[in-house]
């Protein structure tokens, strides 16, 4: 997949390593890829704190199932509660690629530095080993960018 190469440079990102397709139903789309000969797929669960929401404190939740495909990690997504951009993608748009991941070491950095460039964040949570946020980059890269800080991938 072609990633927009000036504002991959303007962002100033890593090679990918992650992309995430929602889904209404979790288990059935891990059972539809695992019949593909993806996977095998693993559904840890991640309790994130301080969710932000288009900029306010809110109370979601989501599941995920993540398989390798070598480099990348595959992510599958499903809204369960509260506001969140995975459901609103669902509303609008049904089931299909929502995001493009980014590991990286210096979340909070690079926040402060693409807010200064007029970067909203749509959505972000943390862990006690960093967090995660998801850019609003679809007007220019045409799909929202996530930042990712953790210890390790999932698979």
């Amino acid at each position: 997949m072609e990633i927009n190469k000036e504002l991959k440079e303007k962002l100033n990102l890593p090679a990918m390593s992650q992309i995430c397709i929602v889904v209404r139903d979790l288990d059935r789309a891990i059972t539809y890829y695992e019949r593909l000969g993806l996977g095998p797929f693993v559904k840890p669960e991640i309790n994130y704190t301080d969710i932000s929401y288009h900029g306010r404190p809110v109370t979601a939740k989501w599941i995920m199932g993540f398989c390798s495909l070598g480099q990348i990690e595959m992510e599958l997504a499903q809204p369960v509660s509260g506001p969140n951009i995975y459901q609103d993608f669902l509303e609008m748009k049904g089931e299909g690629i929502h995001h493009l991941g980014f590991d990286v070491k210096d979340m909070d950095e690079r926040l402060e530095r693409y807010a200064k460039m007029g970067i909203k964040i749509l959505q972000s949570g943390r862990t006690p080993h960093g967090g995660f946020a998801h850019l609003d980059t679809t007007a220019i890269g045409g799909v929202i960018f996530e930042i990712i800080q953790r210890k390790f991938r999932r698979v």
